[in-house]
């Protein structure tokens, strides 16, 4: 995990250096609200939080790429409906990613749509049914991809929001239960940030 901080910054530098004029550059915050599909409970009843950086290079005038790194708690949580209605278990699932987001940008002035995919690594994956906390990394996968979605609004020359739609792509995880479907898991998430840019007025 080191290597990859390592060859991230570095290609950060690089893109910085070879394109002085127009390589854009900032920080990224916000909230998740997420849950899981291939499980039995439903929702986005599970609130987390992501943040990390981003170098974005435009391509001319209205396109630009952003790669991004962030840290992500993702997960499932169990509504009070589902527990005292439906008689589920109080459940809860916490998930802690490092993402690595490659976003294609159409910008219309201060208006932004975007869309790609991420590489997403696991760091550490915790449950909850009932009370019986498990520490439960080795049953999710280690490295999966997410689909990515969304729009971003400059507020300023420096502070923008952004709302993004994101889906698993490749399982995060195998049950080992019979069917397809309900034989894995998928991230479905959706994330609302703010972003501070420090180069320059455009993102």
């Amino acid at each position: 995990m080191k290597r990859l901080f390592i060859v991230l910054i570095a290609v950060f530098a690089l893109l910085g250096k070879a394109q002085a004029q127009s390589f854009n550059a900032g920080v990224i915050a916000g909230a998740t609200f997420c849950q899981v599909d291939g499980e039995e409970y439903a929702g986005f009843h599970q609130l987390g939080f992501t943040v990390g950086t981003y170098a974005n290079l435009p391509f001319g005038r209205y396109l630009s790429g952003q790669m991004e790194l962030k840290y992500s708690l993702l997960g499932a949580h169990s509504s009070h409906k589902e527990v005292s209605e439906y008689g589920y278990l109080p459940y809860s699932l916490r998930i802690h990613y490092v993402e690595i987001p490659l976003m294609l940008q159409g910008n219309f002035g201060i208006f932004t749509i975007e869309a790609g995919a991420s590489i997403d690594v696991l760091m550490r994956a915790t449950e909850d049914v009932n009370g019986d906390y498990q520490v439960t990394t080795r049953r999710w996968s280690r490295i999966s991809a997410t689909a990515n979605a969304g729009v971003h609004f400059d507020i300023t020359k420096h502070f923008g929001l952004g709302a993004r739609f994101m889906y698993s792509v490749a399982p995060c995880r195998f049950t080992g239960n019979p069917g397809w479907f309900y034989n894995q898991y998928y991230n479905k998430v959706i994330q609302i940030t703010a972003t501070y840019n420090i180069n320059s007025p455009l993102r």
